[in-house]
């Protein structure tokens, strides 16, 4: 049986290659990885497209790259965390999840994991944040007093994703954690050796980046595929189409958007004389409303994902094909989930506008791929082509291998 990676690398780096070369060495086995597509889990735009991110990955040692949804990939981290697990456990050739955490205890973990099921913890979440705390924040608090762990420990990006994975493991899964190397997941600053994703996205976004810097956290392959980009996608260039939009919603129609809860309608239709974009976000975080969170309902109310949408897709899987090696391609030959692995055969053109033909459910997630896709197209100036999903395909050729049909 395989191991199963969730990943986002953007990009891919040291980090990332210790990782999968841990898991080569002491277990020899095949590796999944499940990987977000255009966007982050906090919503911003990949440095580089999914495809080069997937192209990256397995040169570096993964086996096989499925692509995580949009639907599932820009949530919260719980929602983010099943989501991706969902998927690997549909597959039927994985049955160990490999990640890292800032919190290497494994059993802490599990009994952080294990507190959600107790019977205090819905009456004290709802205290918490009756008191203005976030979720997330409210969540910190009663693990700590659970775990007799720092809040600052709990509160660690790859920490908090560990102890969700292991909410959402099945039984028919073992978790195998491997400790995390270098620099903490928000630090910006490039370190000699194993410096954060967010440090190098910040020194590629200097003009000019430093690449003799860079070029020490990353392999050559990556290297040749940041520098040939020439320019990366601006977030920025969100700002105006949210605005146009906004103007022209209702507050009913912002209301069955995912996430708009709370009144938080009223709070996005009063931002919309904000300046830019950081001003917008500025102005719609508020300590029960991480920025995190803002961005993920921006990216929702965008491509107009609804409560009602959501509520479908949990209960559906899609596997699509990104990249894969010879490894790769014997494991697809014994998935037990149905695989996409070219678009066009189960998706057109004019399903993004006409709508004419009902579609299947997980029809409907890939169409979110598309736009999403489409999205991160228009953040470059100038905006890079629309529909590259119709056009692109996993490598090398995955002919011979039965698709949903």
């Amino acid at each position: 049986m395989a191991i199963g990676i969730i990943a986002e690398y953007n990009p891919f780096h040291a980090g990332h290659a210790y990782q999968i070369a841990e898991i080569k060495k002491f277990y020899g086995a095949e590796i999944v990885a499940v990987m977000s597509g255009s966007f982050t889990q906090r919503a911003e735009p990949t440095i580089l497209d999914k495809w080069t991110r997937a192209r990256l990955a397995v040169a570096g040692g993964v086996d096989l790259v499925l692509e995580l949804p949009f639907v599932h990939a820009v949530r919260s981290a719980q929602d983010f965390a099943r989501g991706a697990i969902n998927l690997l456990n549909s597959l039927g050739v994985v049955d160990t999840l490999a990640f890292g955490s800032e919190l290497t205890d494994l059993a802490a973990l599990k009994l952080a994991a294990s507190a959600f099921d107790e019977k205090f913890f819905p009456n004290d979440l709802r205290r918490l944040m009756s008191q203005g705390f976030s979720y997330a924040a409210a969540v910190t608090k009663i693990l700590s007093r659970v775990t007799s762990l720092d809040e600052n420990i709990l509160r660690q990006p790859n920490t908090i994703l560990a102890v969700e994975y292991l909410r959402a493991l099945p039984e028919n899964f073992s978790p195998l954690l491997i400790a995390r190397v270098g620099a903490p997941y928000d630090e910006l600053t490039l370190r000699e050796k194993f410096s954060s994703a967010s440090a190098i996205r910040a020194a590629l976004r200097q003009s000019p980046p430093p690449w003799e810097k860079i070029s020490a956290q990353i392999s050559a392959d990556t290297l040749r595929a940041l520098q040939a980009e020439k320019s990366f996608p601006d977030e920025n260039f969100l700002f105006r189409p949210l605005i146009a939009k906004l103007l022209t919603s209702r507050a009913d129609e912002l209301r069955n958007i995912f996430g708009m809860t709370e009144g938080l309608e009223f709070r996005l239709i009063n931002a919309a004389d904000a300046k830019n974009f950081p001003a917008l976000i500025n102005r719609l975080v508020a300590r029960r409303y991480p920025a995190a969170r803002i961005r993920r309902l921006l990216l929702h109310f965008l491509l107009n994902l609804t409560a009602q949408d959501v509520a479908e897709f949990d209960a559906v899987t899609c596997a699509r094909v990104l990249a894969f090696n010879d490894c790769g391609r014997a494991l697809l030959k014994k998935i037990s989930a149905p695989t996409v692995t070219k678009l066009t055969a189960h998706l057109n053109r004019r399903d993004l506008s006409e709508r004419r033909r009902p579609l299947a459910p997980y029809q409907k997630i890939l169409l979110f791929d598309v736009l999403a896709s489409d999205l991160r197209a228009l953040l470059f100036d100038p905006p890079r082509p629309l529909h590259s999903d119709f056009a692109a395909s996993p490598t090398p050729n995955s002919s011979g291998h039965d698709a949903i049909s």
